[in-house]
């Protein structure tokens, strides 16, 4: 049977003059079958029911309540009749359950949209893989979309961690020219820690210093509802379907420089299905929060390493030296998005500095760390038993014996004679 859809599409076409055997030619199917749907409805009445097996006929009662409850997942209805008595297959559950889920599927939505400025959702995409200084790399796509103008930002990263979560937020804001009042997005724990039963929510604490940074509310969506952020699904959809296909890079930053041209050139300068208008054309009445004099959020990726004894810090499968006087001492790391490593004290004063590299077990020296080692940062010779004699001691000790003082020469005449 051809689906709503398809029926739809032939009907288009009839509408738009086409001849019944062109229809059939473009669809590849009979004529009788065209004329059929011409004559009769998009949607074809329901089909009756099929009669339920009798094994499964005791179950049905139960197989209801728990549907009504929002239980359509036929391993779980499955497991739970079949501890009651069930011995029947898997596929008669399937069967039952089917019109009910289709029901869900076909549910009306309503079309959530918001005023200029108000809200800004986010999400990433997977797109394979990526070959990155000789190692095979995750590559995702991080996309934002303003929910008035439909304006979009892509990047594309080799990572979805709290810093490049932040870091793509702060290059969208710079792309804007401005900060929404609200930021939606998923349950990714890079935002939310965790959600309590009653719909608590606990916040990652350094997402929402960067959100109280930039002014902006973060807003997680409810679980299993991701229609909730349809215009950015639609945006990532809008990727793969136009972007992605197709395209050939060489490296990271040629694709984020292609992504950049696409936006600018195709995505945000089209007519928008939804708003009829350009994209570009509704920003600058978005009224966005301004950025003016106020700097990057640092989001740079902070850990604490101890260092070895031999003055290096690890990080990311490499090591890297600190001075000497640091040596067996815990030290904060820092990564910035440029690929610098920073070392600090636990004064927060930076006392190294390293190009980050890439690769395993490599050790990274700087031979000003080691300048110290046999001066003052060796440490002390473990100190020496002493003996102290005090004088009254010594004046009540016996005197010593008197030892005859003889040249050598008169023990070589005394071997002489014994032999």
């Amino acid at each position: 049977m051809l689906k709503v859809e398809d029926r739809f599409m032939i009907k288009d076409m009839d509408r738009r003059g086409m001849a019944i055997s062109e229809i059939a030619r473009i669809t590849r199917h009979d004529r009788k079958t065209i004329r059929a749907i011409l004559n009769g409805p998009v949607s074809p009445p329901p089909q009756k029911r099929k009669p339920r097996a009798k094994k499964l006929e005791p179950f049905v009662p139960y197989l209801e309540r728990r549907i009504e409850e929002g239980v359509v997942n036929c391993n779980k209805l499955l497991d739970e009749i079949r501890r009651q008595g069930y011995r029947g297959g898997k596929s008669l559950v399937k069967n039952f359950v089917q019109p009910y889920r289709e029901a869900r599927r076909q549910e009306a939505t309503v079309r959530f949209e918001t005023l200029p400025g108000e809200q800004a959702q986010v999400d990433w995409g997977h797109f394979g893989f990526i070959e990155h200084h000789g190692r095979r790399r995750k590559l995702y796509g991080f996309v934002m979309t303003l929910g008035w103008s439909r304006a979009s930002y892509l990047e594309f990263t080799m990572s979805a961690d709290a810093a490049w979560w932040l870091r793509c937020h702060v290059h969208a804001f710079r792309y804007f020219g401005g900060t929404p009042r609200v930021v939606l997005h998923d349950n990714l724990k890079t935002a939310v820690l965790d959600r309590d039963a009653d719909g608590t929510i606990h916040w990652n604490p350094r997402y929402l210093d960067f959100a109280d940074y930039y002014g902006f509310a973060p807003q997680a969506c409810r679980p299993y509802r991701a229609q909730t952020k349809g215009k950015v699904e639609s945006g990532i959809r809008y990727v793969r379907g136009n972007f992605w296909p197709g395209l050939r890079f060489v490296d990271l930053a040629d694709l984020n420089r292609q992504a950049l041209d696409w936006l600018d050139f195709t995505a945000n300068v089209r007519i928008h299905g939804t708003t009829g208008e350009v994209p570009f054309d509704r920003l600058p009445l978005e009224h966005l929060q301004s950025l003016v004099g106020k700097p990057d959020y640092d989001t740079s990726l902070m850990v604490f390493r101890r260092a070895t004894k031999d003055c290096f810090v690890s990080y990311d499968g490499n090591y890297y030296s600190v001075p000497s006087e640091y040596a067996r001492k815990t030290l904060k790391l820092k990564e910035t998005e440029e690929g610098q490593l920073i070392v600090l004290n636990p004064q927060d004063h930076e006392i190294a500095h390293h190009r980050v590299r890439d690769g395993h077990n490599q050790r990274i020296a700087v031979a000003a760390h080691y300048e110290n080692i046999g001066s003052g940062s060796r440490p002390a010779r473990r100190p020496m038993a002493i003996q102290v004699l005090f004088p009254e001691r010594l004046a009540s000790q016996p005197p010593a014996p008197q030892v005859e003082a003889r040249p050598l020469c008169w023990y070589d005449q005394v071997l002489e004679a014994v032999e």
